[in-house]
C-alpha cells in the first residue's frame, strides 16, 4: 500500500481513460435514454449524495449549464422529505461504495414514483447499481484509502459526462462537439501530474507558517465553490483540523468577524470569473489578518499558487488537486497516519451503510 499522494497520482490516468472511453462508459444511460424517447425521456438531472459525492455534483452542475441541461443537487436527506417526483428528472445517485443506506432509500423511492434512475458507483455489482435502471461505473478503481481522492475527481468527471449523455440523447451536443470535450478533459488530466507536484513544493515553502495555524477557510465561486468544499472536507478529515468553506462572496459578510491570526486562507478563482473580488479579499486577508493563499491563474503574491487551466471547461479537476495534496502533506506534516481513522468507534453508534 503506497502512500496517499500515490494514491492522488493515479488520478490523471484514471481521468484521460474515462475520457478517451466515454461512450462505453455511457452506453447503459445511452441506451435507457434511448429506450425512453425524447417525447417521454428526462429533461432534468437531479444528483444525489452525501459529503464528497454531493461535492462532485454540486461541482458538475456548471458543465450542464453549459451543455443546455438543467440540473441540480439534493442531499439524500433532502431527497427523503420531498413529496413531489417529476417524472421528467433523471435521478443520479451517487456513491462510491454503493451501500450507502440514505441513497439507496431514495433510489428506491424515485424508482417506485416511476422515474428513471442512474447511479455512479466504484463497483457495478453494488446494491446501488444493481437497483438502478442505468449503472455507471465510477471510474476510481479499488481506492486503498478511506480519505477518497481518486473517486471525488472522476466522480465529477462521471456527472460530466451524464450529462453529456443526457445533452446527446436530446439532440444538443453533436458528434464533433463531444469530441472537443473530450479532448478537452484528456488535456486537463495531462497536467495535473505538474500541479500535484508544484504542490508539494508549494506547501514545503509554506510548512512552518501552515503548521502554527489552528484552523484552515476556503472560498471560491461558481464550480470552484464545489472545489473550496472539497478541499475543507478533506483536510478537515485528513489532518485532522477545524475547516469552513464559503462561496466567494459569503466570506465577506458575517464570516469575516471571525477572523484571526490563527487562521489560514484559501480563495479559488479566476481571471475572468470574480477576479477583482478575489484580489481584494485576498488582498484584505493578507495584509488584515494573516495568512492567505489565491489559486488560479490569477495568483501573484508571495503565498499564490500559481494555476494554469488546460481547459477551462474542465479546470475544477486542476483546482481540486491543489486542496488534495495540500490535505495530505499538511496530515503528513503533522504526523497522521491516514491508513487509520479517526474515531472508528462511530461504527459502534451509528451506520451509513445497509
Amino acid at each position: 500500500m503506497g502512500t496517499m499522494l500515490d494514491t492522488i497520482a493515479r488520478i490523471p490516468e484514471a481521468v484521460e481513460a474515462m475520457a478517451r472511453h466515454r461512450e462505453d462508459r455511457t452506453a447503459p444511460l445511452s441506451r435507457l435514454l434511448a429506450a425512453l424517447g425524447p417525447e417521454c425521456g428526462p429533461e432534468r438531472i437531479v444528483f444525489v449524495g452525501s459529503g464528497s459525492s454531493y461535492n462532485s455534483a454540486l461541482a458538475a452542475l456548471p458543465f450542464c449549464d453549459r451543455v443546455g441541461i438543467e440540473a441540480s443537487a439534493l442531499y439524500p436527506n433532502q431527497l427523503s422529505y420531498r413529496r413531489t417526483i417529476n417524472k421528467r428528472d433523471l435521478y443520479v445517485f451517487i456513491s462510491q461504495g454503493g451501500s450507502t443506506k440514505l441513497v439507496f432509500e431514495g433510489l428506491e423511492k424515485v424508482h417506485a414514483a416511476g422515474c428513471p434512475t442512474c447511479s455512479i458507483t466504484a463497483r457495478l455489482d453494488a446494491p446501488i447499481a444493481r437497483a438502478a435502471d442505468a449503472s455507471i461505473e465510477m471510474g476510481c478503481g479499488d481506492e486503498e484509502y478511506v480519505y477518497r481522492t481518486i473517486g471525488v475527481s472522476t466522480s465529477i468527471v462521471s456527472c460530466w459526462q451524464v450529462a453529456m449523455a443526457l445533452s446527446a440523447a436530446r439532440d444538443g451536443l453533436s458528434d464533433s462537439e463531444l469530441a472537443a470535450l473530450d479532448e478537452g478533459l484528456a488535456a486537463v488530466a495531462g497536467s495535473l501530474d505538474d500541479i500535484r507536484e508544484r504542490a508539494c513544493t508549494w506547501f514545503e515553502d509554506h510548512r512552518f507558517s501552515l503548521l502554527r495555524k489552528s484552523y484552515l477557510m476556503f472560498a471560491g465561486a461558481n464550480d470552484l465553490y464545489a472545489v473550496a468544499r472539497e478541499a475543507d472536507i478533506k483536510a478537515m478529515e485528513m489532518v485532522p483540523i477545524i475547516t469552513r468553506s464559503y462561496e466567494l462572496e459569503e466570506i465577506i459578510h458575517g464570516p469575516q468577524n471571525a477572523f484571526d491570526a490563527n487562521g489560514a486562507f484559501f480563495i479559488f478563482a479566476r481571471e475572468a470569473e470574480d477576479a477583482s473580488k478575489a484580489r481584494s479579499i485576498a488582498a484584505f486577508l493578507d495584509h488584515e489578518i494573516g495568512f492567505c493563499a489565491l489559486v488560479g491563474d490569477i495568483a501573484e503574491g508571495r503565498r499564490d499558487f500559481a494555476l494554469t487551466e488546460a481547459d477551462r471547461t474542465f479546470g475544477a479537476l486542476a483546482y481540486l488537486t491543489f486542496g488534495q495534496v495540500l490535505a495530505y502533506c499538511y496530515a503528513t506534516a503533522r504526523g497522521r497516519d491516514l491508513k487509520r481513522r479517526v474515531n472508528a468507534t462511530m461504527d459502534g453508534y451509528i451506520s451509513k451503510t445497509l
